[in-house]
């Protein structure tokens, strides 16, 4: 076998712009509406920063919730101080008897979100996350009904109140035993940069509460809540094809290294 050639990955590198590195930042390669550019740097209006994101919460199944003909809820939840997404993707190394080498398999992705925010007298955490996802409901004093929008009930062809053990007292919230919190939701997470512009948009579809916390302490000024949650799909929010992109217009899945106008319609018809 011959020796594999060796690569100088210098010359990989675009150096047209020269590389500065006591005096430039390392240039930025993105996508923009008419093909590939290239900025020296990042300019401060392109950071995304926590006041230019926004969490909402909505119905855990978007498409089973789109037939409603009078639609759903996406509705903002304030006051929230940290939000983390975490996906975890389990690799299995495979060996093989004769070679030193090995295969790495995938394995199918889970992910979590964890959101933490100020305890107020408002609707408490884990009503905030319901407010997309429930139609309406209402209590007695031993029991809570509520209609979900990916969920309808039906009763005799028309859609009625689910029956539950009551979730709280008050705004608060807090018994997750109940069977309503068996009910998932959706929590989309919208983008932007600090000139207003939207960077991207996600949704999280089947999220289901798996811890509350509630944080007291004798010298705390403000008291906190959080909870954990595990979602089934994460879903970016897109409305054209990459080619018909307009920036602040539409979203798009953007091509990596492709020009916008790289469309491969053989690709698409298989």
């Amino acid at each position: 076998m011959p020796p594999l050639p060796k690569v100088d990955l210098q010359e990989l590198i675009d150096q047209s712009g020269g590389w500065d590195w006591e005096d430039a930042h390392v240039s930025q390669a993105y996508i923009s509406p008419h093909g590939i550019d290239t900025k020296e740097s990042i300019a401060i209006n392109d950071i995304v920063e926590s006041g230019t994101v926004l969490i909402a919460a909505g119905p855990s199944d978007l498409d089973k919730a789109s037939e409603d003909p009078d639609g759903f809820r996406v509705v903002p939840i304030g006051l929230i101080e940290t939000a983390q997404i975490s996906m975890n993707k389990p690799l299995s190394r495979i060996f093989e008897i004769g070679s030193k080498l090995s295969y790495i398999i995938p394995g199918r992705t889970v992910g979590g979100i964890s959101l933490s925010r100020v305890f107020f007298d408002g609707p408490s955490l884990l009503k905030a996350v319901y407010m997309g996802e429930v139609k309406a409901d209402f209590a007695t004093q031993d029991k809570k009904f509520a209609k979900f929008a990916s969920n309808p009930y039906f009763v005799d062809g028309a859609e009625s109140y689910q029956k539950f053990a009551n979730i709280g007292s008050g705004n608060l919230a807090m018994n997750l035993a109940s069977s309503f919190f068996e009910q998932p939701v959706g929590l989309a997470f919208y983008f932007k940069d600090q000139q207003d512009d939207t960077v991207g948009q996600t949704y999280f579809e089947g999220c289901r509460i798996s811890t509350l916390n509630l944080g007291i302490s004798a010298n705390m000024n403000v008291l906190t809540e959080s909870i954990n949650m595990e979602f089934v799909r994460c879903r970016p929010i897109l409305t054209a094809a990459s080619k018909d992109y307009v920036k602040g217009e539409n979203l798009a899945d953007l091509n990596i290294v492709s020009e916008q106008t790289n469309w491969d319609q053989t690709a698409i018809d298989g």
